[in-house]
């Protein structure tokens, strides 16, 4: 994917199997063949095949396709899900069927493709992360007036939910400009007069200092340093600046803005901004590095940036993920393999992340350094 957000994207053109077995007039044979999986069709269209064979007049086709779709794997569902050109049919099928990890659901409901009907039947869910989930989509809830309802009509809904609504609701419903922006339009709307006012007079964003990427250890993020920098920029008239401006504005500003309004604009309670701010084309792999190790930023700022592979490749900025006791576990320790062992060492004994990171370092770092037992056979 690019940055943070798939952008809606057109279909890839189907594999020319996928319209015959389709067709109505096709033997039951043939359509019975494609819903076991045993056509040689590529993965994303083979299961377009099977998600719309689950609604074939042949009874022993929708078996096979429903246990064909059943039994993909996470590992195998992940890259058809996260494709921008993947089929609406698709992601309402996974996202009704249930039974998704926490990652996968959070892919399938921020898809752009979701249809608004699988969102409004998920709305009336009783569980609170997939209610949580949708909220975080908040470029649709703006969109759609009828998900804004149904969310607020569902008695399940959290409290700081509940809020997050209200903040959306006042802040965006039935503003069309913003909308435009919110959602990353392509033809984005002029910024107001304040949001110019708010833009950096230089050019372009300095290029990053030289460095490979690959490594090398880094000092270890200190709290007070962190605590210091956010005084700082409280006093800023940049701060100043930018908080005269409406969560709208500052929305624009933050896909627009230079590095001082990046900086500041990444730690906004309104997460549309905060979020927006991963969108701005002149971010920094340096930048990137350094909101990675932020232990005041929002979890959805740490799994957004995380998630996107083309970051995490850079050295430091994996290591500053694993650092940040705000990043999620799970995300955590899937970079463990990719450090140093320096830097496993360290994280091992590093009170301020969780005991799960910590036990996984010092389990690489003793598997690393100690010497392999040798085994000795007793003579006879």
């Amino acid at each position: 994917m690019g940055a943070t957000e798939r952008a809606a994207a057109a279909p890839a053109p189907r594999h020319p199997l996928v319209e015959r077995v389709l067709d109505p007039a096709t033997p039951e044979s043939l359509r019975l063949n494609a819903a076991r999986g045993a056509l040689p069709l590529p993965i994303a269209d083979l299961v377009y095949v099977q998600v719309r064979l689950a609604d074939d007049p042949a009874p022993a086709v929708v078996a096979a396709a429903r246990d064909s779709l059943a039994r993909l794997t996470p590992e195998g569902l992940a890259p058809i899900v996260d494709d921008a050109g993947c089929a609406p049919e698709i992601l309402n099928h996974f996202a009704r069927a249930g039974g998704l990890t926490p990652d996968l659901l959070a892919t399938v409901v921020a898809h752009p493709a979701i249809p608004e009907a699988t969102l409004l039947a998920l709305a009336e869910n009783d569980n609170p992360l997939t209610l949580n989930l949708i909220i975080t989509n908040e470029v649709r809830i703006i969109a759609s007036p009828a998900l804004l309802a149904r969310l607020r009509a569902n008695p399940c809904l959290l409290a700081d939910n509940r809020r997050r609504l209200s903040e959306l609701e006042s802040d965006f419903i039935g503003k069309d400009p913003i909308r435009l922006a919110s959602a990353g339009a392509t033809s984005a709307p002029a910024p107001t007069a304040k949001v110019e006012a708010a833009l950096p007079d230089t050019g372009p964003d300095e290029p990053p200092p030289p460095g490979d990427g690959t490594g090398g250890e880094m000092p270890p993020p200190d709290p007070a340093t962190e605590q210091f920098a956010e005084e700082e920029l409280l006093r800023s008239d940049a701060f100043q600046r930018i908080m005269r401006l409406n969560v709208a504005e500052r929305n624009l500003l933050a896909m627009k803005g230079g590095a001082e309004e990046r900086t500041i604009l990444i730690r906004d309670t309104a997460r549309v901004v905060s979020m927006a701010v991963l969108k701005n084309p002149r971010m920094s792999e340096n930048e990137i590095s350094k909101f990675a190790g932020m232990r005041s930023l929002h979890e959805d700022i740490l799994r957004a940036i995380a998630k996107n592979g083309d970051w995490t490749k850079k050295y430091s900025v994996a290591l500053s993920l694993v650092r940040n006791p705000k990043t999620p576990s799970g995300l955590s320790v899937q970079f463990l393999a990719r450090l140093g062992t320096r830097d496993l060492r360290n994280l091992s004994g590093d009170k301020n992340v969780p005991e799960l990171v910590r036990r996984n370092a010092r389990n690489l770092f003793l598997a690393r350094t100690q010497p392999a037992k040798k085994s000795f056979k007793k003579a006879h």
